[in-house]
């Protein structure tokens, strides 16, 4: 038996970056995973991401070509190369701002993870990874989580797995996803999908709730994205870049922010 798709979506493009998870739309059928932005392009002299704050989510960027110079208002500065991690665990309230070097074409992600209340209130912290200190395993890097005997050097902030994927021409491999876990996604970045699976890049698939395994097969070599998770069961409060699963925490943490963002204009 086949897992049924529910969603497909190519997202909403706005020049180097495409939206293709909106808290407000496929990320009602994605929570805990509520927001993915696909960097794709030659970006402009200076692009990059200036002063923005974050608040009840974590967020985690990698870059799979090209690089970026991170900082953060904890004090944290890093510049991330290929397959390095930024993640941010933006709890109460934390802004930063990311410059994406011109002088390479860039590929990469963000992607936002939403906090159960506990996280939300504690103080925000990051965790850097260098490429070499991804788990890798077959076609396959473990970006969170546990999978297959393998375990991510971040810890997990909920019961989720978030995997890079990549195979080769006329390659297969087969995703068993946790007993668990009926939350399943993929993102297909490069290449295309055949089989029960068929996809052309770059598109996002939701699959329906449960937890049956699925099977991925590719004629010519493909890519993607895989996030599975247990259902993340809270309602969500969105304004701007803060997402919490109460209007109380959402109030807390605006403060936060701006108490915040004062320190960030005197420095």
């Amino acid at each position: 038996m086949s897992r049924k798709v529910i969603y497909r979506t190519s997202g909403q493009n706005h020049g180097l970056i495409t939206r293709i998870i909106n808290p407000h739309l496929q990320g009602k059928l994605t929570k805990p995973f509520v927001f993915l932005d696909y960097i794709n392009g030659q970006p402009p002299k200076h692009a990059g991401f200036g002063w923005h704050p974050h608040s009840g989510i974590a967020t985690f960027t990698y870059y799979v070509e090209g690089s970026t110079d991170i900082q953060e208002s904890t004090g944290n500065k890093v510049s991330l190369g290929v397959r390095d991690v930024e993640y941010l665990e933006a709890g109460n309230g934390v802004w930063h701002k990311g410059q994406i070097r011109d002088d390479s074409y860039a590929k990469g992600f963000q992607l936002w993870i939403a906090l159960p209340p506990s996280l939300q209130r504690q103080e925000p912290r990051s965790t850097f990874l260098k490429s070499g200190e991804i788990a890798k395993q077959g076609a396959y890097h473990l970006l969170l989580g546990k999978y297959n005997g393998l375990e991510s050097k971040i810890s997990s902030p909920y019961n989720l797995n978030y995997l890079e994927v990549n195979l080769d021409a006329g390659q297969s491999w087969t995703y068993h996803t946790p007993a668990d876990h009926d939350i399943l996604f993929i993102f297909l970045y490069e290449g295309g999908l055949t089989g029960d699976v068929q996809s052309q890049s770059a598109e996002l698939i939701v699959f329906e709730n449960g937890n049956l395994p699925v099977e991925f097969h590719t004629s010519n070599g493909a890519k993607f994205l895989l996030g599975s998770a247990q259902t993340f069961d809270y309602e969500l409060v969105v304004k701007g870049s803060s997402i919490h699963t109460s209007h109380e925490l959402l109030r807390n943490s605006l403060q936060r922010i701006q108490e915040i963002k004062s320190n960030i204009l005197i420095t």
